[in-house]
């Protein structure tokens, strides 16, 4: 994986590398938010994993995976 900016990692890692660095990013987020994108057997070929306060969260909207907001 490659730091393209503060906080910004781009790469293809394999499972356990992925799984393993989003659960210490997880533990470790405090107030910040945090997105990842990943592979997936679905109708898009990729899922969506939040973590974070009022964070937003991927909802399955008839097979098509979208982002709902918070309400405030």
């Amino acid at each position: 994986m490659v730091e393209t900016a503060p906080g910004v990692f781009i790469g293809t890692p394999g499972r356990r590398v992925r799984d393993r660095f989003w659960g210490v990013l997880a533990e470790r987020i405090g107030e910040g938010q945090a997105v990842m994108a990943e592979p997936a057997n679905n109708e898009q070929g990729w899922a969506v994993r939040t973590a974070g306060r009022d964070r937003w969260k991927p909802v399955d909207f008839d097979g098509v995976m979208l982002m709902a907001r918070p309400r405030r």
